[in-house]
């Protein structure tokens, strides 16, 4: 357990939540729950997971706990209280977090007996008080009684909590004044509490650090995810066949069985079946409808006013009058169906970009999960000192001019000194890319004349460093060690990147050879960046450096493998290492790949090695891999290479000497090692290039011509300019990408040259899958 009242950098949430049983207390299957969790955590990325259940389902919940421990992630009971709570060694040993109470009633005898029992279980307790509430109730002896908690939040509505509405207009200001009292007294104890849904409006002012209206509900980290929290909300009224149809759909599109059915179904199982139909029919018709693109400034002025007006018509006058307008969502539907009639009031002055503007200082509840996520922001091992002196007190290498770059796919004013950027609907802009780097460098870009959620950097299609725009001009810095790690800066000071659910990622360390770009998501309108920045701290001509081959590898879970692959690539004959260039894409995490990329660089310094992490969302889309590190390859030959294959001696320095009007060669075929064989290679007790004809005289299967003949992806040697017209296939799977793509390198060069004589090595695994099986191998 700990608390924090000093620090100012918040942390967003990491909890998500799922339910045992719906609205109408009927019981979702234990196996669909646990498919429910494994999303959460895998795809949603949560480190906790609350399950909406009652106190009979206290076995239920020990199989889940077990279930996500070996997912590295905890869950907590949330209940309404309405039964009576199980025995507290029976609620210790479920294997909880924490639990937290969202009972019906704010005194109700039974939200006592469960206070009690949690305590004799030794677990924390969070509580939520949801609207409304009666004349009657005696505040002082409802904050009394919840203030053994750890964290309260008073909720204007909740689609988790099913309570009546209020009756009328007055009923809705009684409950406004009762969660105003509650909420003074419980913050007069020392306890964490929260308005959750309440307009700033609504509460006085001298309470606005506790205000959670929407922007403040997905930024704390004592709410939920975004994502997990808006596929629960619709479901919870569902029944347990469509739940778990959800469930499975939505993680079907995070494998490698994604299917574009399931992404057009899955909104008619979220919400209602026919209006859904409408929009898509509507979507068929008008797809192919462009909007118009602005060609000159005074064209994009006028489609940022059109944008912005219909914002203004949205929002209703009072709160398009606000200045708290970008941090406070108003009146919504479901605000306006709990609480009737609730007032609300224009506030004056300049407009309030950061959403957390008044909440910085306010005392939070850090559970052990989230103490260890806020501490590691602040563990950066001096990084962010160096980054901030480089960036205060050292002349930049370089400045990338305005009329250097531009954003993609859309019109941009370049002016002298800034470029300014338009955006009429929400998403996600990108800039040409601002330089070829290799680490350690520093590269820094101030945003400013406007409004955007999020600011910062892309580097390449699946990783995205960015953070919340919290004032109306920021300068962001992404500083890079030559290791890789690195911090992200805004205004000196360092922020978490944001994390986004599915395609995008913030790596643990960056690779090499990158094409860093600015990325922005949800511009309000216009905004501008101006003075970028590049430090290089070594003068090193290796971005530019060409190779006679690049050999591109993908590696998950087949560290022990790739490192005879690499072992032997490092001892091949009549060729320089210096000559040779690795590419190596990997997920961090799976495996020791990354102490494997360590090592080799110690041990060969010659060889470069170019690491190439991608998120575990990509794990099984090896063409998108690929496609990725052949960008960056910068060999005469490219050769696409298993990290299971072990090449001849001489098979570099043989591809290199073929003529220059042979662009694809193969060598001829594999030779299938034993398990026998394979297992004293990687222990070294056999060196390939050293016992090659030994090897080659072993009996082993000798596969020469597989798939019809046709070059699949175990060994394929292309030139490099070929990879101009022929790519990989970017699916979610890899069956038959490889050899889609050796048959276009047919129909675009010809036939393939083999290598006669010349074959290689495929190491055992026990596994006909590319990306390994479970076990680290």
């Amino acid at each position: 357990m700990s608390s924090d009242t000093t620090s100012s950098e918040r942390i967003g949430p990491s909890r998500g939540i799922v339910f045992a049983r719906n609205a109408r207390g009927a019981r979702i299957p234990s196996s669909s729950v646990e498919q429910w969790i494994r999303l959460n955590r895998a795809v949603f990325k949560c480190d906790k997971i609350d399950v909406v259940a009652n106190s009979d389902d206290c076995d239920v919940l020990r199989e889940l706990a077990a279930a996500t421990a070996n997912l590295d992630a905890r869950i907590s009971l949330r209940t309404d209280c309405a039964g009576a709570p199980p025995a507290a060694s029976k609620l210790r040993e479920a294997g909880l977090l924490d639990v937290f109470l969202c009972p019906l009633r704010p005194d109700g005898a039974e939200l006592d007996v469960w206070l009690r029992t949690c305590e004799q279980a030794a677990l924390p307790v969070r509580v939520q008080l949801t609207a409304p509430f009666e004349e009657e109730l005696n505040v002082s002896v409802v904050a009394e009684r919840i203030s053994r908690a750890c964290a309260v939040n008073i909720a204007a509505h909740d689609p988790f909590v099913i309570t009546p509405h209020a009756r009328n207009a007055q009923h809705t200001a009684v409950s406004v004044t009762k969660a105003i009292e509650l909420a003074t007294a419980i913050a007069a104890r020392g306890v964490e509490v929260n308005l959750v849904g309440f307009p700033f409006c609504a509460i006085p002012k001298e309470l606005w650090s506790h205000v959670v209206n929407t922007p403040q509900f997905f930024l704390d980290h004592q709410q939920y995810k975004r994502e997990s929290f808006e596929l629960a909300a619709p479901l919870f009224a569902r029944n347990p066949i469509w739940v778990r149809t959800a469930v499975q759909m939505r993680l079907g599109q995070h494998t490698s069985t994604n299917n574009p059915i399931d992404r057009i179904l899955l909104p008619w199982i979220m919400d209602y079946p026919w209006v859904r139909a409408r929009v898509w029919a509507l979507h068929k018709l008008t797809r192919n409808r462009k909007a118009a693109t602005p060609n000159t400034a005074a064209d994009a002025e006028r489609e940022v006013d059109r944008a912005r007006n219909a914002m203004v018509e949205a929002r209703g006058p009072v709160c398009s009058a606000c200045s708290l307008q970008r941090i406070c969502a108003g009146i919504t539907p479901a605000l306006n169906a709990q609480l009737p009639g609730l007032a609300i009031v224009s506030q004056p002055g300049d407009i309030v970009v950061d959403p957390l503007a008044f909440s910085r200082d306010q005392h939070k509840y850090y559970d052990r999960i989230d103490a260890a996520r806020r501490d590691a922001l602040l563990a950066h091992d001096g990084l962010v000192e160096r980054a901030n002196a480089i960036v205060t007190n050292t002349p930049p290498s370089r400045e990338i001019d305005s009329f250097a770059y531009k954003v993609e796919g859309t019109w941009s004013w370049q002016l002298q000194g800034s470029l300014r950027w338009f955006s009429f609907a929400g998403g996600e802009k990108l800039s040409t890319p601002l330089a070829k780097l290799d680490p350690p460098f520093t590269l820094s870009v101030t945003f400013g004349g406007g409004v955007a959620d999020y600011i910062g950097f892309a580097l390449g299609r699946g990783c995205r460093l960015l953070c919340p725009m919290t004032a109306f001009s920021h300068r962001v810095a992404l500083h890079v060690e030559e290791d890789g790690r690195y911090v992200l800066l805004r205004d000196g000071r360092p922020v978490r990147p944001v994390e986004f659910v599915g395609a995008y990622y913030a790596p643990p360390r960056l690779g090499k050879l990158l094409e860093p770009r600015i990325a922005m998501r949800n511009i309000d309108g216009t905004i501008g960046t101006q003075a970028v920045y590049v430090w290089q701290h070594e003068a090193s001509p290796r971005v530019e450096k060409k190779f006679r081959v690049s050999i591109v590898l993908v590696c998950t879970r087949y560290s022990r493998r790739l490192q005879a692959c690499l072992h032997n690539i490092a001892h091949q004959y009549g060729i320089w290492q210096s000559d040779v260039e690795v590419l190596i894409a990997f997920v961090p995490g799976l495996d020791a790949t990354n102490d494997v990329i360590d090592s080799m660089q110690l041990a060969y310094p010659e060889l470069t090695i170019v690491p190439a992490p991608f998120a575990p969302e990509y794990a099984n889309t090896k063409g998108l891999m690929l496609n990725e590190c052949l960008d960056k390859a910068r060999g005469e030959w490219v050769m696409v290479l298993d990290s299971d294959i072990v090449l001849a001696p001489d098979f570099l320095s043989r591809l290199i000497t073929l003529p220059a009007d042979c662009k694809f060669a193969i060598p001829d075929g594999r030779r299938m090692l034993s398990r026998e064989t394979t297992a004293r290679i990687l222990l070294g007790d056999i060196k390939p290039w050293e016992s090659w004809k030994e090897l080659m005289e072993e009996p082993a299967e000798y596969r020469q011509r597989e798939a019809d003949g046709v070059p699949v992806g175990y060994c394929q040697c292309v030139r490099r300019e070929c990879l101009d017209r022929v790519r990989y296939e970017e699916l979610h799977h890899f069956e038959g990408a490889d050899w889609k793509f050796g048959k276009d390198m047919r129909d675009n060069y010809g036939m393939e040259h083999r290598i006669e004589g010349v074959p290689v090595l495929h190491l055992d695994h026990g596994s006909s899958n590319w990306y390994g099986a479970s076990r680290h191998y």
